[in-house]
């Protein structure tokens, strides 16, 4: 059984240390455990900090601050990926009682197929107390914040039951509850799946209330076990009452409430958030306000926008394999040996088997430890098997490699210097070579029907097909195949995953379209060199499949009318035109 440990960090890592040494205490001798530390663009070495202190700790840096819902959601991401049947989210500002509150809380989860979600008792950590005043000395450490929930929908509040009270035990009870908080929870990989993590549109409060509702609507259960507990220092992160929270509980619970709630808490609602926009602090003004405008997510004048977060590796190196169980090892061979320029310090390959009926396992079991290796029950083509290797990486860069490819001489740091110089801000691939060392073109223009008929019955080379750039420096090119591409972390953020509307072909011409639509340069580094074995991975697929993928890749790029307008002018050209190449110009690595 495989339970993930999910945090999120955001410039507290005093916090998350504690947290983390805290779950050393866990009993894991009949789980495999996987801790998952998102970090969510934090300014103060958080990251650095965390990966000396804790290097087994996955630290997954989100890059921008997506909030706590989105945060969560990239974990919750990543965790699927490594094959997770349990998510444990638990607050960074939280500790763990005991080493037994994964079996407890598993064991209320497996007594049905409806428990959906299971929350465990949590206390205020001592001297975080509300009212400390109220309590004796011995009696602080042991007030409870959340012995179980409803909600108050009259109000459009989450109700915590027993806050304040101290715990004489009365709430060690297993049971049904109506809400749970999203400090502490553990779901179900099956929950995750049919509801969705939370929503990214609240980005901080009532994204916890959010996911309670669709849960529950979807048939599933929310259940309280009052027998293990945690302790958690309330609002660190936010502070009550401050600018962060008036703005976003403002904005939420509208959000919340005109999606939720009846008719009759609707209208009460807005009359309320009328004298909020009239006589409320400015902050709750501004929420109200940008609930009418439409305005979701984080808002940037709350942000630290210009933090530069920092990354646990340098390079994540993805490759995807489908039946090519002999060329992924001689891709892996090439890259860890010594002269690739590999270093396991600041650099990760992962290896995503896509649904093979070739045993990958057992031809490369020399490097799974060395790998994250996962896998796909079946093949779901180009773009999602590399856009899973991505979401499963947690370099700074991203290098994917087909798996045709060999690394040639310190090519892997050559590369990152190049990414390096350009500050992350451009995509870059390197010089394709064939096996007999003959060059190959692996550059192109973006396909227009221009362009055809430039390299047609102009002559004009590389007007439409493949070229390679003749400078020993790295040169700007409109666009780069995929054998061998890098994406700075920070460009996917911009620019977002691979197209998976087709199966294979055409994505590194679309994502070269969107790159060029954004402002973002595509160079080409002769230095960085690797053999490319250029269609072998395709020859897998059968070549009238991958024709018939081909055509369809181009009719989904181009769009019907012009795909039928280009494919005439490349049948023309084929007849009349002064180049001889064979029309389809497109063909897979």
């Amino acid at each position: 059984m495989k339970i993930a440990i999910i945090t999120l960090n955001y410039n507290g890592k005093i916090n998350t240390l504690e947290l983390l040494e805290s779950l050393g205490k866990l009993d894991s001798h009949d789980f495999e455990l996987k801790t998952i530390v998102l970090d969510n663009a934090s300014s103060d070495s958080s990251v650095s900090t965390i990966k000396k202190a804790f290097p087994k700790v996955d630290i997954l840096q989100t890059g921008i601050n997506l909030g706590f819902g989105g945060g969560y959601n990239k974990g919750f991401e990543y965790a699927s990926i490594w094959g997770a049947d349990y998510f444990f989210v638990i607050n960074n500002d939280s500790k763990i009682d005991g080493p037994h509150i994964l079996q407890k809380l598993i064991d209320v989860a497996a007594e049905s197929p409806q428990i959906g979600i299971v929350a465990p008792k949590i206390l205020f950590e001592k001297g975080f107390e509300f009212h400390k005043e109220r309590y004796s000395k011995d009696e602080l450490g042991k007030v409870i914040w959340f012995g179980g929930g409803s909600f108050d929908w009259d109000n459009i509040k989450s109700v915590h039951r027993g806050i304040d009270q101290v715990d004489h035990g009365e709430y060690d009870v297993v049971e049904e509850t109506e809400f749970v908080s999203g400090a502490c929870f553990l779901i179900k990989k099956e929950v995750l799946e049919k509801a969705g993590g939370f929503d990214g549109d609240y980005f901080l409060y009532f994204e916890d209330a959010d996911l309670c509702q669709r849960v529950s609507r979807i048939g599933f259960k929310l259940y309280f076990c009052g027998k293990t507990q945690i302790y958690h220092k309330v609002s660190q992160s936010t502070g009550i009452g401050s600018i962060i929270t008036d703005y976003y509980h403002t904005r939420n619970r509208l959000i919340f409430g005109m999606k939720y709630a009846k008719n009759r808490t609707k209208f009460a609602l807005l009359r309320e958030a009328l004298g909020l926009f009239l006589f409320g602090r400015p902050a709750q003004r501004q929420g109200v306000l940008d609930y009418y405008l439409g305005i979701k997510g984080g808002k940037a004048e709350l942000m630290d926008v210009k933090a530069q977060p920092s990354y646990p590796l340098r390079l994540s190196i993805g490759i995807v394999n489908y039946n090519t169980p002999n060329l992924t090892k001689k891709l892996l061979q090439s890259i860890f040996i010594k002269s690739s320029g590999y270093d396991p310090k600041i650099m990760e390959v992962i290896v995503l088997d896509n649904g093979s009926t070739e045993n990958l396992r057992e031809v490369i079991r020399q490097f799974l430890p060395k790998i994250k290796y996962i896998q796909n029950t079946q093949n779901e083509g180009f773009s999602k098997g590399y856009n899973k290797t991505i979401r499963y990486s947690l370099g700074q860069y991203y290098l994917m490699l087909n798996s045709d490819i060999e690394v040639i001489d310190d090519s892997l740091p050559k590369l990152i210097k190049a990414a390096d110089e350009f500050n992350g801000e451009a995509v870059l691939g390197g010089k394709l070579i064939f096996p007999d060392s003959s060059k190959q073109d692996s550059a192109f223009h973006l396909p227009t029907i221009w362009g055809a008929l430039k390299e047609y019955f102009l002559a004009q080379k590389g007007s439409y097909f493949m070229y390679e750039p003749k400078s020993d420096q790295p040169s700007q090119v409109e666009g780069l195949v995929m054998a061998c591409f890098l994406i700075p972390k920070k460009i996917l953020q911009k620019v977002g995953l691979l197209d998976e509307e087709t199966f294979i072909f055409f994505e590194d011409i679309e994502y070269c379209k969107r790159l060029k639509q954004m402002g973002v340069p595509i160079y080409f580094v002769p230095s960085a060199k690797f053999t490319h074995h250029h269609g072998a991975s395709t020859k897998k697929i059968g070549q009238e499949k991958a024709y018939g993928l081909l055509q369809k890749g181009a009719e989904h790029y181009h769009g019907k009318i012009y795909y039928k307008l280009l494919t005439f002018v490349l049948q023309l050209g084929q007849k009349l035109g002064r180049v001889k190449t064979p029309v389809s110009r497109w063909t897979k690595d």
